[in-house]
């Protein structure tokens, strides 16, 4: 009696088996990874805004106000920096005179838009913001399209507060 030895690889369903559970794997890895990714791209403008709110407060003990780098009320008449949104991928921080008296060192590449609005007591602050116009107030906004679909969000912090609003947080804080 011929006794068959199986040769030592795999067989087509084997190896189809094989394929299949590192497809199942991938399409669970790759959104996670990205939701990853973009939460740390959220950095930039945690750290950038930071910066603003510390210049801000730097710029109003040498001066008695906050600096309107991007003007003075609601974000609708805001002159943001860059122009457009930088969108999935950084571009050049184009600075500006603004951003250089409140002392804002150059972030190089960003992948948000920035503005800082300032006013004076009983000006009007941005809608929606809670800030109280008894006092000089100011707001610092960025604004970011992570993945590039044209669908934004935004991060605020505001003078007489120690919390960041983000947009998205219900969707991940990126979007």
């Amino acid at each position: 009696m011929a006794h068959h030895r199986r040769s030592a690889g795999f067989t087509t369903i084997e190896l189809l088996i094989g394929v299949a559970i590192v497809g199942i794997l991938a399409t669970l890895a790759v959104p996670a990874f990205k939701g990853y990714v973009y939460r740390g791209r959220v950095s930039e403008a945690v750290t950038v805004l930071n910066e603003i709110k510390t210049r801000q407060e730097t710029y109003r003990s040498r001066f008695g106000n906050y600096a309107a780098v991007s003007g003075g009320g609601d974000w609708s008449g805001a002159t943001y920096t860059p122009t457009t949104v930088p969108g999935a991928n950084p571009v050049a921080w184009p600075g500006g005179t603004g951003w250089e008296e409140l002392g804002l060192s150059s972030p190089n590449q960003v992948r948000f838009q920035y503005a800082t609005v300032a006013g004076a007591p009983g000006s009007t602050p941005p809608t929606n913001s809670n800030i109280s116009n008894r006092d000089f107030w100011f707001a610092a906004q960025a604004v970011g399209d992570l993945d590039g679909d044209g669908t934004t969000f935004f991060l605020e912090v505001y003078a007489d507060s120690r919390i960041m609003y983000n947009s998205a947080v219900g969707t991940g804080g990126y979007e």
